[in-house]
Parts: C-alpha cells; structure tokens; sequence
C-alpha cells in the first residue's frame, strides 16, 4: 500500500490548520523522496494487561503462549505492579 499520497494529504491539512505553506516544489520533492521508501502505518500497541484482565482462566494459557517476548516483559511488569500495589494496601489473598 503506497502510503506516500496519504502522508501529503495529512501534511496539507496539517500545514492548512497552522496557517502555513511552501512552494509547489518542495511538494513534489517531498512527495518524490517519500515515494522512494515503503511506508506502512504503525501497528497498534496492544494492552496487554486490560486484555488479560478480561479472558478467562481456561483461555488464559492459549492467551499467554500467544504473547510475543515482549509483552511477555510487559505482562510480568505489570503483575509484578498489581501485586505491589495489593499488598502495599495492607491486603492480603486468604490462603486455604
């Protein structure tokens, strides 16, 4: 997907709202560098812990083999904050 004719537009309008513009030229050059590069939109960031907060405990195990190393990382760290944040409040899981 060429994303070059997406970016110009963006780039008008964001010129457009701040009341600024450039020469035709240095239009086509911009448009002529980026059309040179394959461009492609950001994926989004996943929350990983707003999704593990809303599976199941027999989808979880699929859920977690499905994470990537990295938000594997992000997962534990989170963890690891909700259980200091739980205990630091004087709480603790009944045992039995």
């Amino acid at each position: 997907m060429d994303m070059t004719k997406e970016i110009m537009n963006k780039w008008y309008e964001a010129m457009e709202k701040n009341k600024i513009s450039v020469q035709p030229k240095a239009s086509t050059i911009l448009g002529t560098v980026l059309s040179q590069y394959k461009i492609e939109p950001k994926e989004e960031q996943k929350d990983i812990w707003s999704e593990f907060l809303t599976i199941t405990g027999g989808q979880f195990a699929e859920w977690y083999d499905s994470l990537s190393k990295e938000e594997m990382k992000t997962f534990h760290k989170q963890r690891e904050k909700a259980k200091k944040s739980f205990h630091s409040k004087g709480k603790e899981l009944l045992k039995g």
